[in-house]
């Protein structure tokens, strides 16, 4: 027999046409469940560990201190012709720690990810309030990474990739998606678990 809504041939015995979805019983187009994206499936926080920060924050600290002995002038004959540059140095990185760790902490308190049905939301509320959505069938790609000192505390970085997204290009400013069209997610406990459930909600949504 023929499709009463669209000619397509079908089998006798389907209660529905495999082509447009008419139902041959009730006369009837098959109607779609309807997709819930209004309710959080799962909520992820990063975590903010002070040690890792400190740690993280001395590595940029001496890597500012490399790129000015060499480009701009040479600070270890400094310090030892002018001890006190040493102590202003100390005193700056000191400076320079203490301010990235409590300026992260009130990030962090601000930050979260929603993962709904079909896209994730990304939440700062720190200094300028930021929020950005990515639709899951938009998503190409989802990768977890640990570094060795991510390592040492249990932490790791989960990135959800775009088809416009690059994997080579991680901007370490904010941990959403400020400045590509992804969403890399840093400092997370447990991370391993996360990216499960992570993935096998993205890829229920696509399937949605």
């Amino acid at each position: 027999m023929f499709c009463r809504n669209c000619g397509e041939e079908i089998s006798d015995t389907a209660q529905f046409c495999p082509k447009c979805g008419y139902s041959i019983k009730n006369g009837e187009p098959e109607k779609k469940k309807a997709v819930e994206d209004n309710v959080v499936k799962f909520k992820l926080k990063p975590t903010f560990s002070v040690p890792y920060k400190t740690i993280s924050a001395l590595w940029d600290a001496i890597v500012w201190i490399f790129v000015i002995s060499v480009l701009i002038i040479n600070l270890p004959v400094l310090w030892v012709e002018f001890p006190i540059t040493g102590l202003i140095t100390f005193a700056i990185v000191a400076v320079y720690v203490a301010g990235k760790i409590l300026l992260g902490k009130k990030q962090y308190e601000n930050l979260d990810f929603n993962f709904y049905a079909t896209k994730v939301e990304y939440v700062d509320g720190f200094l300028n309030k930021e929020e950005k959505e990515l639709k899951y069938k938009y998503v190409r790609e989802v990768t977890m990474t640990q570094s060795i000192i991510e390592r040492m505390f249990n932490l790791g970085t989960i990135k959800i990739f775009t088809n416009a997204s690059s994997g080579g290009n991680v901007n370490n400013r904010h941990n959403g998606m400020a400045g590509r069209n992804g969403v890399y997610i840093h400092c997370v406990s447990n991370v391993k678990e996360q990216y499960q459930t992570i993935k096998q909600i993205i890829n229920e949504g696509v399937e949605e």
